[in-house]
């Protein structure tokens, strides 16, 4: 039979610093996915691009992100920058390596999303915009 009281005197005690704790995760979370997204954004329209140099650039990142654990990837801001001269505090190290991450999924699933509407929808919806506005 387990024998084990809480002490709850102790869990209050560091309550303030949880607390602190949480603050500091939910700032990460919004950073990294604002982030994220415009550089997912960005790595769409790489992927998408005519350029072999950005769609290689993009292609590169968003294997990288798939291929590589997320905290394989915080180190590498932190340590690994740090071999190059570039020191980064603890808190940059993870908002870069995070959003790192994030751009690297959300990016594919942009371009896929994208993918996925037909030529005749595109072309449809560019002559639907023509045809209201004769300035263009």
């Amino acid at each position: 039979m387990l024998n084990y009281t809480f002490h709850w005197n102790q869990a209050l005690k560091a309550l303030p610093q949880m607390l602190d704790g949480a603050v500091v995760t939910l700032q990460i979370a919004l950073l990294s996915m604002v982030l994220g997204v415009a550089l997912a954004l960005t790595l769409t329209a790489f992927r998408l691009s005519g350029s072999r140099i950005l769609r290689g650039f993009a292609t590169t990142w968003v294997e990288i992100a798939h291929n590589t654990p997320a905290l394989f990837q915080i180190y590498m801001a932190h340590f690994g920058l740090g071999n190059f001269g570039i020191h980064l505090s603890p808190y940059t190290a993870l908002l870069i390596g995070i959003a790192f991450n994030n751009a690297g999924y959300l990016a594919e699933n942009f371009r896929g999303a994208l993918k996925a509407i037909p030529d005749t929808q595109a072309r449809a919806g560019r002559s639907a915009r023509h045809d209201t506005d004769p300035g263009i």
